[in-house]
């Protein structure tokens, strides 16, 4: 049985060896990959333990099965140029490819809607690559591309997609029941 949990800083390392592993995937050879396991790894755990003085709350969850590590996802509250007020942003949604199409990333996601609609957030943004066979998952599920803008040294075209979270919920937990 898939269990979705919080991770701990013990679960970080593999889960940055994912978000590498996928990463080169996202790029959809538009980029060079050039993350390293110690320098992202750092990152994300200054990130992950800085929420409090930076007025955050962010969520890193983990999806796993007999405590193997399936997927992960990040989020946080969303900068106000991106929604002004109630908005998160999913900083991260990673699954081993081995590991999809079984609804994993649509449980993760709606641990995370559930946790922040605890929160009275609202709104969700979605950076994505503009190349990414991910866009069609958010667009599916009702988010729509409100801009896009280059990243990378303007090598790399981003989607930046707004949903209100409740509706993405909803629609999510309708196409869950099939994996359940």
């Amino acid at each position: 049985m898939i269990k979705i949990r919080q991770l701990t800083e013990g679960d970080m390392e593999q889960a940055i060896e994912l978000r590498i592993l996928c990463w080169t995937e996202e790029l959809a050879g538009k980029a060079e990959n050039t993350l390293s396991v110690s320098k992202e790894l750092d990152l994300w755990l200054e990130w992950m333990n800085t929420a409090k003085e930076n007025k955050d709350i962010r969520l890193l969850i983990g999806a796993f099965e007999n405590n193997k590590m399936l997927g992960v996802a990040f989020s946080s509250f969303a900068e106000t140029f991106d929604i002004p007020e109630k908005g998160i942003e999913l900083n991260g949604l990673w699954v081993y490819p081995d590991q999809r199409g079984k609804g994993i990333s649509l449980m993760m996601m709606i641990y995370t809607l559930d946790f922040y609609l605890e929160k009275d957030m609202e709104k969700i943004v979605v950076y994505n690559h503009h190349y990414s066979s991910s866009n069609e998952f958010y667009r599916k599920f009702g988010a729509e591309v409100a801009k896009q803008e280059y990243q990378m040294e303007s090598r790399l075209l981003v989607d930046v997609f707004l949903a209100d979270m409740l509706s993405m919920k909803r629609n999510m937990e309708k196409s869950l029941k099939k994996y359940v």
